[in-house]
């Protein structure tokens, strides 16, 4: 706007068209050696789920309201499945994982698996067993090779065998029923059993070259976040649309300015879409004055002269 030397308002017109415009979503079917997932939260119900490769190209994107398992599913129809998956560990994300790509390994960000040890155990711990776990939390993401996992895995067995009697003490509550007197440390017990019986804690020493942590997708969303910063003041549709412009710009291959202008999804095509589907729709999933039920809850324009 300074540049050019435009007032706001017609900096705004100016842009409008682009704002309807739709970024489209890549589908090239490359097989990356390690694909790196994860989403970005806007708000509560709003979220923006991305997959990045090795080289900080965006491969696919999807909004959704939340990280469910079929939100990622949607996303990974568009992508092949990789040699190697690397994420946080979102309960959601790994469901889609099991059922969608099922022969794909996975590793868990270490980083991660840390800070989910340091959340049970506190950053200081006041008791012996939760200081030498708060320890083990931090020597994790210190593993680099076979060697140093083996000798972790050594590490942690041994702690399970000296604090096992600890963690099996119980203590009764209020309604009588016995439960772990230590359950902090007894569910970071069975997170890391998980993650070791399943595979996904060292699962980068298979694979030639592959990271341990997702600090590569974590990077991009911080550059994210900056944009979004930087233009503060954006509906949450703008923000959800920025997010996906920023991803379409950051593929191997974006497509031209020419080619989005002439060929790129607008606001009005979905807008027929949906009035089509609403059109059609049979009788018994929609009312007169509202979208049809399949569809999402539409809008009763009588509510309005109701107050």
């Amino acid at each position: 706007q300074d540049e050019h030397r435009l007032p706001a308002r017609t900096l705004r017109r100016r842009c409008r068209v682009l704002w309807e415009l739709i970024p489209p979503v890549p589908r090239d079917g490359v097989v990356q050696p390690v694909l790196h997932l994860d989403g970005i939260h806007l708000g509560r119900d709003t979220v923006v789920l991305v997959a990045m490769d090795e080289h900080s190209r965006v491969v696919g994107w999807h909004a959704a309201k939340r990280e469910a398992s079929d939100a990622w599913k949607a996303l990974m129809a568009r992508v092949a499945p990789p040699d190697l998956v690397v994420c946080d560990g979102d309960g959601g994300l790994l469901k889609a994982l099991r059922e969608h790509w099922p022969g794909t390994p996975v590793q868990r960000c270490l980083f991660h698996v840390c800070l989910a040890i340091t959340k049970l155990t506190g950053r200081n711990p006041r008791t012996e067993p939760s200081r030498k776990m708060r320890a083990l939390a931090v020597q994790v993401g210190r593993v680099h090779d076979r060697d140093g996992a083996e000798q972790w895995l050594e590490r942690y067995r041994d702690w399970c065998d000296r604090w096992q009697e600890y963690l099996d003490e119980t203590t009764t509550d209020a309604k009588g029923r016995k439960r772990p007197a230590h359950d902090r440390l007894v569910r970071v017990r069975r997170m890391l059993d998980r993650l070791v019986a399943s595979g996904t804690l060292f699962a980068f020493l298979d694979h030639e070259k592959a990271p341990a942590t997702n600090n590569r997708i974590e990077s991009a969303n911080g550059s994210i976040r900056r944009m979004l910063r930087d233009h503060r003041g954006l509906s949450l549709a703008r923000r959800i649309k920025a997010i996906c412009w920023w991803c379409h710009q950051h593929t191997a291959h974006p497509e031209s300015d020419a080619w989005l202008a002439a060929n790129a999804l607008t606001e009005q095509d979905l807008a027929d879409w949906y009035q089509h589907a609403w059109q059609y729709a049979p009788q018994d999933l929609r009312d007169p004055d509202s979208m049809p039920a399949r569809y999402g809850t539409g809008i009763d324009w009588n509510a309005f002269h109701d107050h």
